[in-house]
């Protein structure tokens, strides 16, 4: 991210800092829990994004982004039985000294947007909240604007074949347009999907443009 940020002012034409928006309450590392947590390399502190050049905004509650071209959501409900978030997922509270149980990792949140006479198309991240929840979300927070398509990882590489069959039945119900699943999404969702929703799915990789 450090990198990132740097990269972007060199190459702005105005004086201003890139935005960086995030969630107040992120963890000082994220792991997994085995025999003993195992730690994932720290994400960047607010001052170290301040002092890369970032400008720090920080929000819990859903905000429009980007000249009001996006609306970045706050806490994405969990309303889905089968969508458990990140197994065995743990974070390190610095304040307190100690790991915690962190399945759920409630700072994730969605982008999304809406395009003219289609509908909302949806950023997920990696749908550690489930991307039924987060599809369901966005929809509400649409207005009821139709959905058009969901973009990003599913979530659903390492799940067991019910709970693919259960998301994949939900989105089904949701009525895509269109899935670009990502990375996280794995082979046998994606075939669920070119089989229950022949048509829907666009291939989504490093280095691809779509056009919307």
């Amino acid at each position: 991210m450090l990198k990132a940020i740097k990269m972007i002012n060199e190459a702005k034409s105005s004086g201003n800092h890139v935005s960086v928006d995030l969630h107040p309450a992120r963890p000082d590392f994220r792991g997994f829990m085995a025999t003993t947590p195992i730690s994932l390399e720290a994400d960047p502190t607010f001052d170290a994004i301040e002092a890369a050049g970032g400008k720090v905004a920080k929000s819990d509650q859903p905000h429009m982004v980007l000249d009001n071209m996006f609306l970045l959501s706050g806490e994405i409900p969990r309303t889905t039985a089968y969508e458990q978030g990140l197994r065995r997922g743990v974070r390190f509270d610095a304040s307190k000294g100690a790991w915690e149980e962190d399945t759920l990792i409630k700072d994730e949140r969605l982008v999304m947007c809406k395009l003219k006479g289609k509908g909302v198309v949806i950023f997920t991240g990696c749908s550690d909240a489930g991307v039924v929840n987060a599809t369901k979300h966005a929809l509400e927070l649409g207005d009821s604007t139709p959905l058009y398509a969901v973009m990003g990882g599913f979530h659903l590489a390492d799940a067991e074949p019910e709970m693919i069959a259960h998301t994949i039945a939900d989105l089904k119900a949701l009525d895509p347009m269109l899935l670009l699943a990502g990375h996280c999404t794995g082979w046998r969702a994606k075939f669920e999907i070119q089989k229950e929703m022949s048509g829907r799915l666009v291939p989504s990789f490093v280095g691809s443009t779509s056009v919307l």
